[in-house]
């Protein structure tokens, strides 16, 4: 029986590697991306009935002009707008109710959590603007809840760069229809069914950036923050990220923009492991071919010629 020669066994060997190497490129440049979840693409929503949720929505409405000369009233019971509390900064503007039992306060500790995690300034990087939509919120109403929010954002109760207002109806469903955000009044519950999630404006008041649910991640807010200050705010890491990553608006998040040429270097790179597999098939026939010529002749003459 004919032992067959190493130099088959190291190319099956190498074969192997190659192919179990191919397969994670497919996986890692060519596989098709994955299709974002429902829970990814849907803001989260919170509904009294079953009816009034199928009528919220949160809309993008990326580079639309928010009013920000409408007039509002804050916490401090003086008359303002968006463009004062703005102060030509980027924004982050959010929506909600301050008598809300359960959303909103999640959606507003989640404002305070991820901006604690930034290490840019209220009121000097950036500011915030609150919005009731409920007409019935009062002046103290507003300061209570602000009070709260600001004590969960810094230990010292520092209000600088926080605005929570409030206004007519009128006002406050124009502002609210500028974003995309929706919210229908349940009469039977008392409570409004409302989108949840918050939005990025330029220090001009366009819509910039959004980020659904109740928890933000640092760094796409941070991110969205640079980017909607036009070069105001942000280091040349910023920048740099900001090269290699761009925000998907279909799940209000940060990826890679260069996952084109990463697919195209996974397809180049599975094109030259076949090529290597073929090459290595075909040297390897050539010397098996060999062998069996030698053992062949070797066996007719009564021995092996020596090389």
């Amino acid at each position: 029986m004919t032992n067959r020669p190493p130099h088959t066994t190291r190319t099956q060997r190498t074969i192997g590697m190659v192919a179990s190497a191919t397969m994670l490129a497919l996986t890692l440049g060519v596989a098709p991306l994955r299709a974002a979840s429902d829970e990814e693409l849907s803001p989260m929503l919170m509904s009294p009935d079953a009816v009034a949720i199928k009528e919220v929505q949160f809309h993008q409405r990326l580079d639309n002009q928010v009013d920000v000369n409408a007039k509002f009233t804050n916490s401090d019971g003086k008359e303002t707008t968006i463009a004062e509390c703005m102060d030509g900064k980027p924004t982050v503007f959010v929506l909600a109710y301050y008598r809300c039992p359960r959303l909103c306060n999640m959606v507003l500790n989640g404002v305070a959590k991820v901006l604690q995690a930034i290490d840019f300034e209220a009121g000097k990087d950036f500011n915030v603007v609150v919005v009731s939509f409920d007409a019935t919120d009062t002046i103290e109403i507003a300061a209570d809840k602000k009070n709260s929010v600001v004590h969960a954002f810094n230990r010292e109760g520092d209000p600088t760069g926080w605005n929570f207002l409030i206004g007519d109806q009128q006002t406050v469903k124009a502002a609210a229809e500028s974003v995309g955000f929706q919210y229908v009044y349940d009469k039977k519950s008392g409570e409004y069914a409302h989108a949840s999630g918050i939005v990025l404006l330029t220090p001009e008041g366009r819509v910039s950036r959004y980020f659904y649910g109740i928890d933000y991640p640092t760094r796409d807010v941070r991110l969205g923050l640079v980017e909607a200050s036009q070069g105001q705010i942000g280091s040349p890491v910023d920048e740099l990220l900001l090269l290699c990553l761009h925000y998907d608006p279909t799940n209000g998040k940060y990826g890679l923009a260069i996952l084109n040429l990463v697919r195209a270097g996974g397809i180049l790179t599975v094109a030259v492991m076949i090529g290597f597999i073929g090459f290595s098939i075909r040297k390897d026939y050539r010397v098996q071919a060999k062998v069996n010529s030698i053992e062949a002749t070797g066996s007719a003459g009564g021995h092996i010629p020596s090389s």
